[in-house]
């Protein structure tokens, strides 16, 4: 075989030849694919050629991914992350450069491999939420033949997990967390699925821990991040403000009625942010001075602790400085932190209206580091830098390059088994253990009690024209058969749309009733048959699939699943869950019991 001399597209030396200068390309190019035939086979590398791929999360784990995948030969990736690049994510996401920060991850990704996409894979990169379905509808999803996990939340993999089973395609979930990682393949209805085994909330703290008595740093984080910072900017209200998990958290009436005191005078300070001159003494005063002055006065809070000692504002000048994001600062910096922050947030405001929390919001993290800092000086606790803090309150687990390659060159030798025909993979973990820093075992059979694989899934097709026409009494009219029970709808995050006392939509044209898009829930009333979860797709014509529904497993059920409802909360530390990523999700914070008056042992 002999090089071309002239400078074209010759498909011996794809992409161009470049005569003699291209011949060190060319025969890497060729040894590249001749190992890969030799490793996998013929037969599996001419499928995985032809295969096309998706990617879910180009972070950390993503980038070593994507590599690993480029390299492995697959003739059409794409890529899907919705973040964009960071500082702090240079430290380990290897394929993106201090002149990529504030660029898209998926795009910048895309680009960076093709210095060594020495066969020719087709990238496609996508900035957006997977979990979006006018962006990636069903018929989106379904060009894939496989699809790799490398994201870090909880919510997104399992999401990823039902659209996966809803089209019977094989994925590979995998995630990293310092030194521990794990790889595990999921295979539908014929392996155990994302959701069959339980993922638990890290280590929470009670209600008026946060708002009343803070102990630690992270209870200070927590209060300025998911209180006052929501409760003044944003459009949602916070779950620090329930009544009801308040009230299951102590029986103090004066704590409780200072409480609410304190959540009130907030919404009025709210109200008049946009023009009011004096908003930044106005918030100081009140929540380190007046706010503190009231808990004083509670003296069952303080008998087993420490006083907080109210801030007094004129007792400080705010003078400009530097502010370094790995120092700690003083009182007076973080007071010009607060003043800074919270007056560019007062300006952003009365053009965007509401503005919710992003670490890698600098206003909005700035904030928070100040808030939380002072709040901690009033109570005798230990103050952080903004890069701690951010850490914390952004939920950012310590990540490590060198566990990121094993896990994903692991993910990628193992997901090339099912182009080989092979049904016999294995979940794999990293240890710590001296004996056994990998773990690995054969991936299980479903659970016949998990709520995702142990369901009916169909596509419920509907004419464009119908949508407006059909309502939602026609849905109900062909599940109520299915069961010979009552039922119930539900769709989207929970949300309950009919059931036999409450019909407010039966009426309603399915076109104009929220949430259809996101998927329907059908249960059964009186719990026999399984559960249905339809996606509806809007097409040429309207048909109801054919559905057989099984009888659940009777399962007994322990007086531990016996559980309050809680309020979802973030907090820093890792996620306590052998399958979790470099960055973590929403925690359910659990009510504690509720406090005595005479209580002195403390929350």
């Amino acid at each position: 075989m002999k090089l071309c001399n002239t400078p074209k597209a010759c498909g011996l030396c794809s992409p161009v030849c470049r005569g003699k200068k291209n011949k060190k390309y060319y025969r890497n190019s060729l040894m590249k694919d001749t190992y890969l035939k030799r490793v996998l086979g013929e037969e599996c590398f001419t499928k995985i050629q032809s295969s096309r791929v998706l990617m879910v999360g180009a972070g950390g784990l993503g980038c070593e991914l994507l590599k690993d995948l480029v390299l492995s030969g697959y003739g059409e990736i794409h890529i899907v992350d919705l973040d964009t690049i960071t500082l702090s994510n240079l430290n380990r996401q290897f394929l993106f450069r201090k002149t990529d920060i504030d660029k898209s991850k998926s795009l910048t990704v895309a680009k960076a491999v093709e210095s060594f996409n020495y066969l020719g894979a087709k990238l496609v990169p996508h900035h957006g939420n997977i979990m979006d379905t006018k962006r990636f509808p069903l018929e989106w999803w379904q060009q894939f033949n496989y699809i790799y996990n490398a994201l870090d939340n909880l919510e997104a993999r399992s999401y990823v997990n039902a659209m996966c089973l809803l089209l019977k395609t094989p994925s590979m979930d995998s995630g990293t967390e310092g030194y521990r990682g794990h790889v595990f393949p999921i295979l539908p209805y014929q392996s155990s699925c994302f959701d069959c085994q339980t993922h638990p909330a890290p280590k929470t703290y009670p209600v008026c821990t946060i708002r009343s008595t803070p102990s630690l740093p992270v209870h200070c984080i927590t209060w300025a991040k998911e209180f006052l910072f929501k409760q003044l900017f944003d459009e949602q209200e916070s779950g620090l403000n329930d009544s009801g998990a308040i009230a299951k958290d102590t029986d103090n009436d004066a704590e409780i009625e200072t409480l609410l005191q304190e959540a009130n005078e907030l919404a009025e300070l709210r109200a008049k942010i946009k023009h009011s001159d004096t908003f930044f003494k106005e918030l100081v005063n009140k929540i380190y001075d007046v706010d503190i002055e009231r808990l004083l006065k509670i003296d069952t809070l303080w008998q087993s602790r420490r006083q907080p000692t109210p801030f007094k504002l004129e007792e400080y000048e705010i003078a400009e400085v530097d502010l370094s994001d790995t120092k700690v600062w003083s009182i007076a910096e973080n007071l010009y932190a607060l003043y800074v922050s919270s007056a560019n947030i007062q300006r952003r405001l009365k053009d965007e209206g509401f503005i919710s929390f992003d670490k890698d919001d600098d206003d909005a993290m700035t904030f928070v580091a100040a808030a939380s800092n002072l709040r901690s000086f009033v109570f005798h606790i230990e103050t952080k830098s903004k890069f701690d803090i951010k850490e914390i309150a952004g939920n950012i687990i310590p990540a490590i390059a060198t566990t990121n390659a094993l896990i994903s060159g692991f993910a990628s030798a193992i997901g090339t088994q099912y182009f080989q025909g092979d049904a016999s993979a294995h979940l794999l973990h990293t240890s710590q253990a001296p004996k056994y820093a990998i773990v690995s075992a054969s991936i299980g059979p479903p659970n016949p009690c998990c709520p995702s694989c142990s369901a009916y899934r169909e596509v419920l097709h509907v004419n464009k024209h119908d949508l407006d026409s059909l309502t939602l009494q026609w849905l109900v009219d062909q599940l109520a058969p299915l069961y010979n029970s009552e039922i119930s709808i539900q769709v989207g995050q929970s949300r309950l749309i009919y059931d036999i006392d409450f019909d407010d939509y039966v009426s309603v044209k399915l076109s104009q009733v929220p949430g259809l898009s996101e998927g329907i829930l059908v249960q059964d009333d009186s719990n026999r048959l399984q559960n249905l979860i339809l996606y509806l797709v809007v097409g040429d014509e309207t048909r109801f699939p054919k559905i057989a529904l099984k009888e659940k497993p009777v399962v007994e059920k322990s007086e531990s699943d016996d559980s309050d409802d809680g309020i979802a909360l973030m907090e820093g530390g890792a996620i306590k869950e052998d399958v979790s990523s470099d960055s973590s999700d929403v925690e359910i914070i659990e009510p504690s019991a509720k406090r005595q008056h005479h209580d002195n042992t403390g929350r």
